[in-house]
């Protein structure tokens, strides 16, 4: 009688908690999520100035999870970044709050995909993931041509799926191949420094990106000029890439921002100093991400500002600079020049972590 009893009360307990799931859109604001879940605004108030500044910056299409009893609020999970989530608490009509991290749930997927249409409609028929075509190109755009990639190409791919509460956050590519009956390209992730590897430790990027943004055109190149504004001819340092106010701009290579800042003509600007005596600059700047600040350390490809107009500027476009050992250099002539390779300790490092990594993917490739 106990068991049947218990029995017909689990649908009623299950009934009586329910998960809300809302997309942080546009408009939201952290006061119009206290007002449409009948929460005080205290819970704001309450929070230290720095928590203040991540909920009234919350990123757009972010996931927010409810738990409701008996349809009254008693928890809500809201991310703040990509690794920590504010919890508020309801308990004894008392709320609380605290920062706890982001549990995520990875699983390791494999595709093969032959392309006999186009590079994104196969990949996104196989994987249902449009994420995946944009990462691939990024991995193999100095080495493949995709203008011209031949039909019957196959394309080999080992990623991990990083879930939150099922739904996908994010994707790493770990191993990727592009093979055809002209060429086979291979690329592994190296967990050391997060780049990408050849089986002979050669990187698929060189030291630098093709550019720091998508751009629609080059208005003015390096060399000299008739200056727009100063109506004298004088030396551009640097290329003048144009696109929209707002288009992201990106490190072209690891290193260390050494200004951010205002620079009289260049207006809002941002230098990073990068190794081998490279200092690059970039220029006009509309604004920039939270989180970029001098003694920041940065990745190839972070962004660090967007496209703007200030300074001494007929229009919206991005002045990029590099200097080399002191002397102004033609950014353009750089793709080719600046090679990564793996030598000594990281080299063999490399070797043995592919070696394992082949073997446990039954991966068939002639190490060197």
């Amino acid at each position: 009688m106990k068991k049947l009893l218990l029995f017909l009360l689990i649908p009623v307990f299950i009934l009586a908690y329910r998960i809300d799931i809302q997309k942080w859109n546009k408009f939201s604001t952290f006061y119009g999520f206290l007002k449409q879940n009948s929460l005080p605004y205290s819970i704001y108030y309450n929070l230290p100035a720095k928590l203040k500044r991540y909920v009234r910056n919350i990123a757009k299409n972010e996931t927010i999870f409810i738990l409701r009893e008996n349809n009254n609020f008693k928890e809500a999970l809201i991310p703040i970044n990509s690794q920590k989530q504010l919890q508020i608490i309801k308990n004894n009509n008392k709320y609380f709050t605290k920062i706890i991290p982001i549990i995520y749930n990875t699983e390791e997927k494999e595709v093969k995909v032959t392309i006999n249409s186009y590079l994104s409609y196969d990949l996104y028929k196989a994987t249902h993931l449009s994420i995946l075509t944009n990462k691939i190109i990024n991995i193999f755009n100095d080495r493949v041509n995709f203008r011209t990639l031949p039909k019957g190409t196959t394309i080999s791919i080992i990623y991990d799926e990083k879930k939150r509460f099922s739904e996908i956050r994010n994707v790493k590519i770990v191993f990727a191949q592009i093979k055809n009956r002209f060429y086979s390209v291979n690329a592994f992730l190296n967990p050391i420094d997060n780049r990408y590897y050849d089986e002979k430790g050669r990187s698929l990027r060189g030291m630098f990106l093709k550019a720091p943004l998508r751009y629609t055109r080059i208005s003015s190149p390096f060399g000299m000029r008739f200056h727009p504004i100063l109506h004298k001819w004088r030396m551009h340092d640097g290329v003048d890439f144009v696109n929209k106010i707002g288009t992201p701009i990106h490190s072209v290579a690891d290193g260390k921002i050494i200004y951010k800042g205002w620079i009289r003509g260049y207006g809002r600007s941002v230098e990073i100093r990068h190794k081998n005596g490279y200092m690059t600059l970039y220029a006009h700047l509309h604004g920039w991400p939270r989180g970029i600040y001098v003694g920041k350390w940065v990745k190839q490809g972070t962004v660090i500002g967007y496209l703007g107009n200030s300074g001494l500027s007929t229009g919206p476009h991005l002045h990029f600079g590099v200097m080399h050992n002191g002397k102004w250099v033609n950014p353009l002539k750089l793709k080719n020049n600046v090679k990564i390779t793996l030598y000594g300790k990281k080299r063999r490092r490399f070797f043995a972590y592919i070696k394992q990594f082949t073997k446990e993917n039954n991966i068939n490739i002639a190490l060197k």
